[in-house]
Protein backbone atom coordinates (compact mmCIF):
# COMPACT_ATOMS: atom_id res chain seq x y z
CA UNK A 1 0.00 0.00 0.00
CA UNK A 2 1.52 3.16 -1.16
CA UNK A 3 1.08 6.45 0.66
CA UNK A 4 0.82 9.48 -1.50
CA UNK A 5 3.30 12.30 -0.96
CA UNK A 6 0.42 14.76 -0.63
CA UNK A 7 -0.85 12.91 2.45
CA UNK A 8 2.61 12.88 4.03
CA UNK A 9 3.01 16.62 3.46
CA UNK A 10 -0.48 17.39 4.76
CA UNK A 11 0.05 15.34 7.93
CA UNK A 12 3.48 16.95 8.43
CA UNK A 13 2.11 20.47 8.05
CA UNK A 14 -0.80 19.80 10.42
CA UNK A 15 1.49 18.19 13.02
CA UNK A 16 3.96 21.10 12.87
CA UNK A 17 1.08 23.55 13.18
CA UNK A 18 -0.37 21.73 16.22
CA UNK A 19 3.08 21.36 17.76
CA UNK A 20 3.75 25.10 17.47
CA UNK A 21 0.50 25.94 19.24
CA UNK A 22 1.12 23.38 21.94
CA UNK A 23 4.60 24.67 22.79
CA UNK A 24 4.54 28.41 22.26
CA UNK A 25 7.88 29.96 21.58
CA UNK A 26 8.29 32.63 24.18
CA UNK A 27 10.06 35.73 23.16
CA UNK A 28 12.56 37.04 25.63
CA UNK A 29 11.57 40.41 26.97
CA UNK A 30 14.18 43.10 27.11
CA UNK A 31 14.92 44.05 30.65
CA UNK A 32 15.75 47.69 31.08
CA UNK A 33 18.09 48.22 33.98
CA UNK A 34 17.95 51.73 35.25
CA UNK A 35 21.11 52.65 37.05
CA UNK A 36 21.04 55.58 39.38
CA UNK A 37 24.74 56.11 38.77
CA UNK A 38 25.76 58.64 36.15
CA UNK A 39 29.44 57.98 36.65
CA UNK A 40 31.60 55.70 38.79
CA UNK A 41 35.39 55.87 39.01
CA UNK A 42 38.34 54.42 40.94
CA UNK A 43 41.80 55.81 41.80
CA UNK A 44 41.22 59.13 40.08
CA UNK A 45 42.90 62.56 40.10
CA UNK A 46 40.90 65.65 39.13
CA UNK A 47 42.84 68.80 38.32
CA UNK A 48 41.03 72.12 37.92
CA UNK A 49 42.97 74.70 35.91
CA UNK A 50 42.40 78.21 34.68
CA UNK A 51 44.50 80.63 32.61
CA UNK A 52 46.78 81.34 35.61
CA UNK A 53 47.54 77.69 36.36
CA UNK A 54 46.31 74.92 38.64
CA UNK A 55 43.36 75.92 40.84
CA UNK A 56 42.81 72.67 42.75
CA UNK A 57 43.64 68.97 42.73
CA UNK A 58 41.45 66.18 44.07
CA UNK A 59 42.68 62.61 44.53
CA UNK A 60 40.19 59.92 45.46
CA UNK A 61 40.13 56.12 45.69
CA UNK A 62 36.49 55.70 44.66
CA UNK A 63 33.66 57.96 43.61
CA UNK A 64 30.08 57.85 42.38
CA UNK A 65 28.21 60.68 40.71
CA UNK A 66 24.42 60.62 40.99
CA UNK A 67 22.63 63.55 39.40
CA UNK A 68 24.60 66.59 40.66
CA UNK A 69 25.99 64.95 43.81
CA UNK A 70 29.45 63.45 43.87
CA UNK A 71 30.17 60.89 46.63
CA UNK A 72 33.89 60.25 47.04
CA UNK A 73 35.85 57.99 49.38
CA UNK A 74 39.39 58.49 50.71
CA UNK A 75 39.62 62.04 49.37
CA UNK A 76 42.70 64.26 49.33
CA UNK A 77 41.96 67.85 48.25
CA UNK A 78 44.53 70.60 47.54
CA UNK A 79 44.09 74.20 46.41
CA UNK A 80 45.84 77.58 46.66
CA UNK A 81 45.23 77.94 50.40
CA UNK A 82 44.88 74.35 51.60
CA UNK A 83 48.02 72.22 51.55
CA UNK A 84 45.75 69.20 51.84
CA UNK A 85 42.34 68.28 53.17
CA UNK A 86 41.88 64.56 53.86
CA UNK A 87 38.72 62.63 54.73
CA UNK A 88 37.35 59.08 54.67
CA UNK A 89 34.14 60.14 52.88
CA UNK A 90 32.93 63.30 51.23
CA UNK A 91 29.82 64.49 49.46
CA UNK A 92 30.39 67.21 46.88
CA UNK A 93 27.36 69.33 46.01
CA UNK A 94 28.09 72.31 43.74
CA UNK A 95 31.10 74.01 45.41
CA UNK A 96 30.43 72.70 48.91
CA UNK A 97 32.33 69.72 50.26
CA UNK A 98 30.68 67.79 53.13
CA UNK A 99 33.41 65.75 54.85
CA UNK A 100 32.86 62.82 57.17
CA UNK A 101 35.30 60.56 59.02
CA UNK A 102 38.87 61.37 60.10
CA UNK A 103 38.94 64.88 58.63
CA UNK A 104 42.35 66.59 58.60
CA UNK A 105 42.99 70.07 57.24
CA UNK A 106 46.51 71.37 56.70
CA UNK A 107 46.73 74.94 55.49
CA UNK A 108 49.83 76.29 53.76
CA UNK A 109 50.47 78.86 56.53
CA UNK A 110 50.81 76.08 59.13
CA UNK A 111 47.23 75.89 60.48
CA UNK A 112 46.16 72.30 61.18
CA UNK A 113 42.74 71.04 62.23
CA UNK A 114 41.47 67.56 63.07
CA UNK A 115 37.84 66.48 63.49
CA UNK A 116 35.29 63.84 62.47
CA UNK A 117 33.08 65.98 60.21
CA UNK A 118 33.36 69.32 58.45
CA UNK A 119 31.86 71.43 55.68
CA UNK A 120 34.14 73.36 53.30
CA UNK A 121 32.65 75.96 50.97
CA UNK A 122 35.11 76.52 48.13
CA UNK A 123 33.56 79.77 46.88
CA UNK A 124 33.67 81.58 50.20
CA UNK A 125 36.71 79.63 51.54
CA UNK A 126 34.94 78.96 54.84
CA UNK A 127 35.52 75.80 56.84
CA UNK A 128 32.73 74.89 59.30
CA UNK A 129 33.14 72.18 61.89
CA UNK A 130 29.97 71.25 63.81
CA UNK A 131 31.68 68.64 66.05
CA UNK A 132 34.58 68.64 68.45
CA UNK A 133 37.92 69.59 66.95
CA UNK A 134 41.62 70.07 67.65
CA UNK A 135 43.31 72.99 65.90
CA UNK A 136 47.03 73.83 65.94
CA UNK A 137 48.98 76.87 64.78
CA UNK A 138 52.56 77.83 65.64
CA UNK A 139 52.63 75.51 68.65
CA UNK A 140 49.29 76.78 70.01
CA UNK A 141 46.53 74.19 70.46
CA UNK A 142 42.77 74.80 70.53
CA UNK A 143 40.23 72.17 71.59
CA UNK A 144 36.60 73.06 71.05
CA UNK A 145 33.16 71.97 69.93
CA UNK A 146 32.21 74.20 66.98
CA UNK A 147 34.48 76.09 64.62
CA UNK A 148 34.04 78.50 61.71
CA UNK A 149 37.25 79.48 59.96
CA UNK A 150 37.52 81.88 57.04
CA UNK A 151 40.64 80.91 55.12
CA UNK A 152 40.80 84.28 53.30
CA UNK A 153 40.60 86.61 56.31
CA UNK A 154 42.18 84.11 58.77
CA UNK A 155 39.36 84.78 61.25
CA UNK A 156 38.51 81.81 63.45
CA UNK A 157 35.36 81.61 65.58
CA UNK A 158 34.94 78.71 67.99
CA UNK A 159 32.82 77.73 70.98
CA UNK A 160 33.60 75.79 74.17
CA UNK A 161 37.33 76.33 73.64
CA UNK A 162 40.19 75.06 75.76
CA UNK A 163 43.45 76.60 74.61
CA UNK A 164 47.09 75.81 75.20
CA UNK A 165 49.14 78.81 74.10
CA UNK A 166 52.93 78.99 73.85
CA UNK A 167 54.30 82.38 74.83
Amino acid sequence: MAVKIEWILAVSIVSIWLFSYEFKIQQQKRVKVKSSKNLEFYDTDFTKVDTKGIVSIVNTKHGIRKKNILDVYDINYTDKQIKFLVSDKAKWINDVLYLDGNVSVYQKDGFKCFTQSAVYDKKSSILKIPDSFVAKLNGDTLNGVKLIYNLNTKILKASDVDALLEL
